[in-house]
């Protein structure tokens, strides 16, 4: 249902325009995720989940350039200073503030839970090659934290333009117990 409303708002917005909606061409997505060792995955998210624990939720994000072990940025959420400091858009801006904006189509973000659909339509804005989550939306939201009941696969598939690789699930084990444990 969540992807067929985004379809509608699609549609909704051509018509009113007065045009006709036609879906655009996925683009190919510059990282293959299923490439890259479980292992580099698991290390990347550890790094993640540690960066988590000093935010004011445990979410907590890193971008690297595969294969390098190299922590391109990191970024914790901060909602106390502005409710938009999720841990994915801090990531962002510390890498463009060490890298400026570019490279990111062979980057890949881990985050210690599914990016909400602000974060996902930036890292999809971004150009970023992948998106490697841990907690997904839907535990977050059974655990009690509030989400907007959107996926970060909708997000994707709703921006033609842009194939942002994902992959989820990756350390749940070991966030899902941050997540139900948080301090409220």
């Amino acid at each position: 249902m969540l992807g067929r409303r985004s379809t509608l708002f699609g549609i909704g917005a051509a018509m009113l325009a007065g045009g006709t909606w036609r879906p655009g061409p996925a683009a190919a997505a510059s990282v293959d995720l299923a490439a890259i060792p479980m292992s580099f995955h698991q290390r990347a998210m550890r790094a993640a989940i540690e960066v988590g624990k000093t935010g004011f939720y445990p979410f907590g994000a890193v971008i690297v350039r595969p294969p390098s072990d190299d922590l391109l940025a990191r970024g914790a959420n901060n909602g106390k200073a502005n409710p938009t400091y999720h841990g994915e858009i801090v990531t962002i801006d510390a890498y463009v503030a060490q890298h400026g904006n570019q490279g990111w189509d062979d980057c890949v973000l881990y985050t210690t839970g599914e990016p909400c659909p602000m974060c996902m339509s930036a890292l999809t804005w971004a150009g970023i090659g992948g998106v490697v989550y841990a907690t997904s939306i839907e535990t977050l939201t059974k655990l009690g934290l509030n989400q907007i009941g959107i996926s970060a696969a909708a997000v994707v598939a709703a921006a033609p333009f842009h194939h942002v690789a994902l992959l989820g699930d990756v350390l749940a084990a070991e966030t899902d117990p941050m997540f139900a444990n948080r301090v409220r």
